[in-house]
C-alpha cells in the first residue's frame, strides 16, 4: 500500500513533464493579470446590475448564476483581448462558446469559474471539455501549449468573488494554482479594478464599466 502514493506521484510527474511549470506560467501571464482580473470583476458587476426580480427567477435554477457570470466573462474577455496579436495574444476559436487565447506560443488560457480547490468542475458534461482538461490532442488546438484556466473563486456564501486565480489541472486533479488579484488565498477581497493600474487601454475600458 505504501507504494501507491509513490506510483501516483511518479505518474503525475510523467504526465506533466511536457507542461510548463508554475514559475514559467507566472512569468508568461503576469503582464496580463490586471486585465484578466478586470474581466471577472466586470462580469460580476454586470451580474449585480441584473434586476433583483430577474435574478430571483434565474436563481431558482442553482446552476444559473455561474452560467450567466461565465457568459458575461466571455464577452468582456473578447472585448479586452481581441486584436492584440502584436502582444503575442492570439484568440483560439477551436473551443465552442468559450473565449480562449494563446499567450505567446506556450500557454492557452480559457476563462472558467472554479471551485474553492481551484479546479474546474462539470468537465464530464462535454466530451470536448473533458478532453481539454486532460491536455489531450484536440483538432485545431496547438498541443504544445499548456492549457491553463483563469477563473474566479466564490466566497463561501457565493455572494462575491473571493479571488481570481490561474490554475493548471489534469483531468480533475489540481497541479498548481496562483492568485493574480493581489489577495492572499482568498482572505483579502479582490481589489476594485478601477484602482488598479491598467497596463493596456483595453483593460482600462473594462474598468470604466465598474462604478467608482
Amino acid at each position: 500500500m505504501a507504494l501507491l502514493p509513490f506510483l501516483t506521484e511518479s505518474m503525475t510527474e510523467f504526465m506533466t513533464e511536457d507542461l510548463i511549470n508554475e514559475g514559467e506560467a507566472r512569468r508568461t501571464t503576469e503582464p496580463y493579470w490586471a486585465d484578466l482580473t478586470a474581466v471577472w470583476c466586470s462580469a460580476w458587476d454586470a451580474w449585480g446590475k441584473v434586476d433583483e426580480r430577474h435574478r430571483a427567477r434565474l436563481g431558482e435554477t442553482p446552476c444559473t448564476p455561474p452560467v450567466v457570470l461565465n457568459a458575461f466573462a466571455q464577452s468582456f474577455a473578447r472585448e479586452c483581448f481581441s486584436g492584440r496579436e502584436d502582444e503575442g495574444l492570439v484568440e483560439c476559436d477551436a473551443i465552442p462558446n468559450v473565449f480562449a487565447l494563446y499567450i505567446k506560443p506556450r500557454v492557452l488560457l480559457r476563462f472558467n469559474s472554479m471551485g474553492r480547490d481551484f479546479v474546474v468542475r462539470n468537465t464530464d458534461t462535454s466530451a470536448l471539455k473533458n478532453t481539454y482538461f486532460r491536455q489531450e490532442p484536440i483538432l485545431g488546438i496547438d498541443s504544445s501549449a499548456t492549457r491553463l484556466t483563469v477563473g474566479y473563486v466564490p466566497n463561501e456564501a457565493k455572494t462575491s468573488i473571493a479571488c481570481v486565480a490561474i490554475s493548471l489541472q489534469l483531468d480533475h486533479d489540481p497541479i498548481y494554482h496562483f492568485l493574480i488579484d493581489g489577495s492572499d488565498e482568498g482572505i483579502l477581497p479582490v481589489p476594485t479594478p478601477s484602482v488598479a493600474s491598467a497596463p493596456t487601454p483595453p483593460s482600462e475600458q473594462l474598468r470604466k464599466r465598474i462604478p467608482r
